[in-house]
């Protein structure tokens, strides 16, 4: 039986790549003059914003990040409640007294900025950030399994790529592999997990069952 079911923020939580990208494509046209592509931000994913900063600006200046935290700040006001289903399937685990923390690859101050613009601040503990040099997310996993003394039986990890497939695969654990934000790929991510689900309230039922 499940003591925690951890959680990803973009794309699992709320639609937040639109501002993501957005707020990468404003900060580097600032300091570059140069139009990235969406495909170029994608690229850098993995690291948090501070690692994705210098790849895409070569020696950014030293304002530079707090001008891209303002402006993801700003970008967010049009981004305001997380996916239809996310806070009925946090409160169901919490009536099953299962822990959710959240996981994710954003750094410590996006990832306050998403949390306080959605209306979440203080729906997730832990949270465990993202790294400037890399991805980062087995190692956080297998913090939280020895911080709980869990074995991988015991937790699950939501989260709508590939690579957090991957990640899960790592440590051992199970992903729940969500398929509701606009850009998601059931398809793809039944290649590699059986578990995707296309809505927070199918996951639900879902977890029900074995809960």
């Amino acid at each position: 039986m499940y003591k925690l079911i951890a959680f990803d923020l973009d794309g699992t939580i709320a639609e937040t790549f639109p501002v993501i990208l957005a707020s990468f494509r404003q900060i580097v046209l600032r300091y570059t003059g140069r139009q990235v592509t969406d495909q170029e931000i994608l690229a850098t994913f993995g690291a948090n914003e501070v690692g994705m900063l210098h790849q895409l600006i070569p020696n950014p200046p030293s304002d530079a990040l707090e001008q891209f935290y303002q402006q993801y700040r700003q970008n967010h006001r049009q981004l305001t409640a997380p996916f239809p289903g996310i806070l009925n399937l946090l409160k169901v685990l919490k009536t099953h007294q299962i822990r959710t923390p959240l996981v994710t690859g954003k750094g410590e101050i996006s990832c306050q900025i998403s949390l306080a613009s959605l209306k979440l601040t203080g729906q997730f503990a832990p949270i465990l950030t993202g790294s400037a040099k890399g991805p980062n997310k087995a190692a956080n996993f297998k913090k939280l399994l020895n911080q709980y003394q869990l074995s991988p039986s015991q937790m699950a990890y939501v989260a709508d790529t590939v690579g957090d497939i991957n990640a899960c695969q790592e440590v051992g654990i199970n992903c729940y592999s969500a398929a509701w934000s606009v850009d998601a790929n059931a398809d793809r991510l039944r290649q590699f997990n059986p578990n995707v689900f296309i809505s927070p309230d199918e996951l639900v039922d879902h977890l029900l069952k074995r809960l």
